[in-house]
């Protein structure tokens, strides 16, 4: 045998050795790797919930919005009865403009008339509420300049602020200032704002003084409002009154809660809580020299009410 068939030989034997060698191997892992593959438990992806982020960014929409109302305004006198009926005013049976304190039970847009309602009104009272009920002199001018400087600092902090009055030209009824609470002011609408905050001042002879606000107590019936309505509005108030009582030179009157106006119209038709504010009182020299000069620590103390409610509640 020549030396050349040899190595050939050679060469064949050793190709079906690594052959053979090649073939275990792959075998070996193939088995392996079913073997593996029979305890391997896949985790599927979560499938994406279509519309969950435009649902949050509605309710985080919902609850930037707040309603600031300088209460008062222009004084009726001085109104004609066009422009009383294109503010919202009525007149009643007896030809007498104003409006009614309450909707129907459970309605928002259904004036009671005097019946269907929760029958909620001042001593000796009725569910009639003259125009004239909400003339004042000097407070409107001072709500309005502590209503706007609440706006200022509230839309620097990021939330949607809508005005129910801009200037002491105006006099909503109260029925078209809660109607900010709807978008586009439409009250066949569910309730977009998250709060509505009515600012005043108050007045008692000129010997009292203090920041304080008046607390709503059930009954209440108007639609959208929730079980929890009062205690809401009154954390709301509680927590404004403490603001502007720590940051501004007003003290508080009494323990910072008037109870006996409950049946306040603004109470008995907000469809959202209502913080209801008495900001010092404008008969007392001292109180009313803080009015006129601190109205951008006052705006600001509400804003950090309204803020601290709404990131508490």
């Amino acid at each position: 045998m020549t030396k050349k068939i040899t190595k050939i030989i050679i060469l064949v034997i050793l190709s079906a050795v690594i052959l053979f060698e090649v073939g275990y191997i792959i075998n070996r892992n193939i088995l392996n790797d079913n073997t593996s593959n029979s305890t391997i438990e896949i985790t599927p992806e979560p499938i994406p919930v279509v519309g969950k982020d435009d649902e949050n960014d509605v309710a985080k929409e919902k609850s930037k919005i707040i309603v600031i109302d300088p209460g008062h305004g222009k004084p009726s006198s001085l109104m004609s009865d066009e422009e009383k009926q294109s503010s919202g005013w009525v007149q009643n049976r007896d030809g007498d403009w104003g409006e009614w304190r309450h909707y129907k039970s459970g309605s928002a847009t259904e004036n009671c008339e005097g019946s269907g309602c929760n029958g909620r009104v001042p001593p000796n009272g009725a569910c009639w509420y003259p125009i004239a009920n909400g003339d004042r002199s000097k407070e409107s001018d001072i709500n309005i300049r502590n209503a706007m400087a609440a706006k200022r600092h509230l839309e620097a902090m990021g939330y949607t602020v809508r005005m129910t009055r801009n200037s002491n030209n105006e006099n909503p009824s109260i029925t078209k200032r809660l109607s900010y609470c709807y978008p586009n002011n439409d009250m066949t609408k569910s309730p977009d704002a998250r709060l509505f905050i009515s600012i005043h001042s108050n007045a008692s002879g000129g010997e009292v003084r203090g920041v304080a606000y008046i607390s709503a107590k059930e009954p209440y019936d108007q639609a959208w409002i929730t079980a929890d309505y009062s205690k809401l509005s009154n954390d709301l108030g509680s927590l404004c009154t403490k603001q502007i009582d720590e940051m501004s030179s007003l003290s508080i009157y009494g323990n910072g809660e008037i109870t006996w106006e409950p049946e306040l119209i603004t109470f008995c038709k907000s469809p959202v809580p209502c913080g209801y504010l008495e900001i010092g009182f404008f008969d007392n020299s001292s109180d009313f020299a803080i009015l006129n000069s601190e109205n951008e620590i006052i705006g600001e103390g509400i804003a950090k009410g309204v803020d601290e409610f709404c990131k508490t509640h």
